[in-house]
């Protein structure tokens, strides 16, 4: 008997690339959703690290509180961003209802 070991979320991903700042480093988010987000950057942290920040989404800051899910190292010596894995743990708003909101014009 072959078990389904395929991992169900919870929360449905949206690909959307969205500036995101933990602490002081700025990265990129691959993907979004409700319960947490995915971005790519040079160092991340380890499973389990609390981390705290902002996505900017259509012109807007959204902060937010979380912990690193999961992680996989790059190679920075290379250039070669790494991935982790970002679980909320306080979000004030709703990436959907962002995304959802026409962009403001600039200025």
């Amino acid at each position: 008997m072959i078990s389904d070991t395929r991992h169900h979320r919870r929360w449905t991903r949206l690909r959307r690339r969205y500036k995101v700042t933990l602490g002081q480093s700025p990265s990129f988010s691959v993907d979004v959703g409700g319960g947490g987000f995915c971005t790519e950057l040079l160092r991340v942290l380890p499973p389990g690290t609390p981390v705290e920040g902002t996505i900017h989404v259509r012109g807007k800051d959204l902060p937010f509180t979380g912990r690193v899910a999961w992680a996989k190292p790059g190679f920075p010596h290379l250039g070669v961003r790494g991935r982790m894995g970002v679980l909320f743990t306080h979000f004030t708003s709703s990436f959907m209802e962002a995304d959802r909101e026409p962009e403001r014009p600039a200025g």
